[in-house]
């Protein structure tokens, strides 16, 4: 029982050690508050300065910090955002040292941020750092464009670069414009594509920013007003009634266990039950990058853009 009591007071003593990196702004004694904003939980946060020593947790949060402010404003990246298969900000992630994993809320004390963002899905890290007294903004989770349009400038205006946030909005709003303008200028309505989406959480459509991103790219959502459970399957009846013109495959392995997508792809093709479908009679079945395809930063557009070339490669080449 002593050697857990020992234990237990040695954990609260650094995490007050610790927590002092993260002392909430209202603490400081003394000058006018340059900004303050509400994050998605209600939670007012004010700043006497901008923050210096930031740490993301969020994947399209890596994206859009490195893009939106000096990297040495970053004190940590999220363990992911070196794996190019989720995210999309390439050799940019090299310019912050540190990564940080929700399951080490240690770490990221250690770091001394004066800001950690998260998002809304991981209320147990939120928990755990805001009682260590830890200043967290909370970002909510986009679900179509609008909202990561909302997003961008959320996170602009939580590291005080509102107007920098509402600048890489309006580029991402030309972007996309851009693509969808390339698109129906070259072709008609009724000769656009019915496109169904298979990513490894199942398919895509029913909910969420494929939608948009159909609409941005000329092609018609397969599963648009179709409700089928996320993370649902979808039958083989349910394909042949869709009768999609194309079918998009996930890039990305969630496991060592999944199944290759290349493998994938032929075991679609060669399926004698889906030999009418469309997609399958023209061969239309083909890969979209999910660091794109799940994106909610500013590199959604290149999601948009590989859709509109894999379904038009003859008139439309992504930049």
């Amino acid at each position: 029982m002593l050697r857990k009591l020992l234990t237990v007071l040695l954990l609260l003593f650094t995490i007050c050690l610790c927590g002092c990196g993260g002392i909430q702004p209202e603490q400081k004694q003394g000058g006018e508050i340059l900004y303050s904003v509400t994050d998605a939980t209600g939670q007012k946060l004010s700043f006497y300065e901008k923050p210096k020593r930031i740490i993301s947790m969020n994947v399209s949060v890596d994206e859009i910090l490195l893009d939106l402010i000096d990297s040495k404003r970053i004190a940590a990246l999220t363990y992911m955002a070196d794996d190019p298969s989720i995210c999309s900000a390439g050799d940019k992630v090299k310019l912050v040292k540190n990564r940080v994993h929700g399951s080490n809320i240690e770490m990221v004390i250690a770091l001394q941020p004066d800001l950690v963002i998260i998002p809304d899905y991981a209320a147990p890290v939120l928990n755990a750092l805001r009682a260590a007294g830890v200043r967290v903004y909370v970002c909510a989770t986009p679900n179509d464009m609008q909202d990561i349009f909302n997003f961008i400038i959320e996170i602009g205006k939580a590291v005080g670069e509102e107007e920098a946030g509402k600048a890489m909005v309006a580029k991402l709003k030309t972007d996309m414009q851009n693509i969808r303008e390339q698109v129906v200028a070259k072709i008609p309505e009724k000769e656009r594509l019915k496109v169904l989406c298979l990513s490894f959480m199942g398919p895509m459509g029913m909910r969420g920013t494929f939608s948009d991103l159909c609409y941005y790219s000329g092609i018609l959502n397969a599963l648009e007003g179709i409700d089928i459970p996320q993370n649902g399957t979808l039958s083989e009846e349910k394909m042949l009634e869709i009768n999609p013109d194309m079918i998009i495959i996930s890039t990305w392995e969630y496991n060592s266990q999944s199944e290759d997508n290349n493998k994938l792809i032929q075991r679609i093709l060669t399926n004698p039950v889906y030999a009418n479908v469309n997609a399958i009679k023209n061969g239309r079945v083909a890969q979209v990058r999910d660091n794109y395809l799940m994106s909610t930063s500013q590199y959604t557009y290149k999601a948009a853009e590989e859709l509109a070339q894999k379904a038009y490669p003859e008139v439309f080449t992504a930049k």
